[in-house]
């Protein structure tokens, strides 16, 4: 599945999956960026080694030619509706490579804009995440993906909608929570004992500067 004839990656190209995970080294922090329509304008160097295509691949091709069947469509919908507003957010994410093993991350999203808020690109940091994590998010997926495959996305948006009233929760609230709880940094980053409290009250900023050491981000 070479790129050998200029012709551009897109999801039709994704490889059969197989049940065989591609564990990221914990300091590691995989990044690309896009442009405004999804297309990968750069990728560092770890994150071209863990997909396993070639930078000349990944350049050019669109974004979700990396997404996992695993993931419900729902998910992605949540996060390009915050990176369209201009806000960051995070996302715990199963991502597929090349030869159809997968990797788990927790990904940040940032939005870059010009002086009249028109948005340059997205870039994504991407870290491993510990098993606790991948526990917590897998049952909800698995239930997503089902309501999709049988009455669609609306249907699992409306599920899901009716899911974070119960908890009393946003999906963004929820995924902070479930990493800082689950991340051996917690305490170097500033937090205590009880981070999902300390998350309740903190300010944007200070979330964001908090999880800018959590990603590697300068």
């Amino acid at each position: 599945m070479e790129n050998t004839t200029n012709k551009r990656l897109t999801k039709k190209d994704r490889p059969k999956p197989i049940d065989e995970e591609i564990i990221i080294p914990d300091e590691e922090v995989l990044i690309s960026v896009t442009d405004p329509k999804g297309k990968i304008i750069e990728a560092n160097d770890i994150f071209v080694k863990i997909s396993g295509y070639s930078k000349d691949e990944l350049v050019g091709s669109q974004h979700n030619m990396i997404r996992h069947p695993d993931m419900p469509r729902v998910m992605f919908k949540i996060v390009w509706d915050h990176i369209k507003d201009r806000e960051n957010v995070m996302a715990v994410v199963k991502n597929l490579a090349k030869d159809g093993r997968y990797y788990w991350v927790v990904t940040d999203f940032i939005t870059k804009v010009d002086a009249d808020r028109n948005v340059i690109d997205y870039t994504a940091y991407r870290r491993p995440v510990h098993e606790k994590v991948k526990d917590a998010v897998i049952p909800l997926y698995k239930t997503l993906c089902a309501i999709e495959e049988f009455d669609g996305m609306d249907a699992s948006e409306k599920f899901l909608t009716n899911y974070f009233e119960k908890i009393g929760m946003t999906y963004d609230e929820m995924v902070e929570e479930i990493i800082v709880k689950n991340c051996h940094k917690a305490k170097a980053m500033g937090f205590g004992d009880h981070p999902e409290e300390e998350m309740k009250v903190m300010s944007k900023e200070k979330k964001q500067s908090l999880f800018n050491k959590l990603f590697g981000v300068k």
